[in-house]
């Protein structure tokens, strides 16, 4: 599933003593951020100046910022506060855009998204009070992409709305949802783009407004890179369709989206008792277990065995981490954010089957005084008494399993 995310304003009353106000003012549980005086709105669009789309051929995918820890920004089109000129588009129907978070984000590859923080760009012609209110909905993997839902799922919690705003001085505004309790939103599933849509096969959903006059959604040649450079859908009627902006103007939208991967930040060591080698590169095996449900997990160890995974399972849920020449090892867990959990295994399973039996016996010392490195135990490049007395130690253990 993908998300939409749609914002609706009405100006319920205006007042033109205050335009010289300016400023941060608070929306309740959204927030005007800043105006953005440099930016200068050249034509408002309407109905009039669409014209239906065919999808077109899309753009070469770029490099558009780099990857920091902690609340991401996963998506980034506002419109640049040196002196610059946009459009905005003034409509009653929901607006879409496609927003294209990069895989760096989800190293799990899940393509689940926490999103903390919603920005927009809207251009208010007149100070006043204004209604907003957030939505969104799923959408499909066909080529290209599609919701698959109407409208509207609101936004979680303190964000629902609706909510009244004041914005004192007209112009374009950047408006923004304030920190949810949770921080969270909404959580979107998001799609992966196809390899010939886009080379890094990024993840995809639908984010947008929609915006009641005389309020209006900053649109144009605006700083980032996505896949909707000159098509946008609307909702009507009779559904979605798709509809490209007249004269060549480029129909992507302001917008910025804040958040996380969801689900759970695994992160600590697994390392083996008696093994004294690198574990650089090794690759561990971690399973998480809720219900009747396994996933199962690749985590790739440094030098000292420390390791970061993101799995997409939050709650209570048992976690088995697996690493040859070690036993598995079983832990509960209750997974949520960041979870710190080292595992240390019984050495002495060669050949991995989860046990230290004869058959383990028999691959030490049929490789004993050579280098094999699965009947090497300890990691030290050779197959000697150390590793036969390791195996002899451990003989009988078996390993945990669900």
């Amino acid at each position: 599933m993908r998300t939409l995310a749609i914002v609706g304003f009405t100006v319920a009353a205006l007042i033109p003593g205050l335009a010289q106000q300016s400023g941060w003012a608070p929306l309740g549980p959204w927030e005007l951020i800043e105006r953005l005086d440099d930016v200068q709105v050249v034509k408002v669009l309407r109905k009039g100046d669409l014209t239906p789309a065919i999808f077109p051929p899309k753009p070469t995918w770029q490099p558009d910022g780099d990857f920091f820890p902690a609340d991401f920004m996963l998506y980034n089109r506002m419109p640049t506060s040196t002196p610059a000129q946009y459009n905005a588009y003034e409509s009653e129907n929901i607006v879409l855009d496609d927003a294209n978070i990069r895989r760096q984000y989800d190293s799990a590859g899940v393509g689940r998204f926490r999103i903390s923080r919603v920005e927009i760009a809207v251009y208010f012609p007149y100070p006043g009070f204004y209604t907003i209110q957030g939505f969104w909905t799923g959408s499909d993997n066909d080529l290209p992409p599609f919701p698959t839902s109407t409208p509207p799922e609101t936004f979680l919690r303190s964000n629902t709305g609706p909510h009244t705003v004041f914005v004192p001085q007209d112009g374009v505004w950047r408006l923004g949802t304030s920190p949810d309790p949770q921080n969270e939103v909404f959580t979107v599933q998001c799609g992966v783009l196809d390899e010939s849509l886009d080379r890094q096969r990024r993840f995809n959903c639908y984010v947008g407004i929609q915006v009641e006059t005389p309020g209006a959604w900053v649109c144009g040649s605006l700083p980032g890179t996505d896949l909707n450079l000159d098509y946008f859908l609307e909702y009507t009627s009779s559904g979605y369709e798709a509809y490209q902006l007249q004269n060549n103007i480029p129909a992507t939208f302001a917008l910025r989206l804040s958040g996380d991967a969801a689900g759970t930040l695994l992160q600590g060591a697994i390392t083996i008792s008696g093994y004294t080698g690198s574990y650089a590169g090794k690759q561990a095996t971690i399973k998480v277990k809720q219900g009747t449900t396994v996933n199962t997990y690749t985590a790739t160890l440094a030098a000292n065995g420390s390791y970061t995974l993101r799995v997409q399972e939050t709650g209570n849920a048992e976690v088995l981490a697996q690493l040859t020449p070690g036993l598995a090892k079983k832990v509960s867990l209750n997974l949520s954010g960041t979870v710190n959990q080292n595992f240390a295994l019984t050495n002495g399973d060669v050949n991995g089957d989860n046990v230290v039996d004869d058959a383990d016996l028999l691959q030490v010392l049929f490789n004993f005084g050579g280098s094999n490195a699965a009947a090497d135990v300890n990691g030290d490049n050779v197959v000697d008494d150390a590793d036969l007395l390791i195996v002899l130690f451990n003989f009988g253990s078996v390993g945990d399993s669900f």
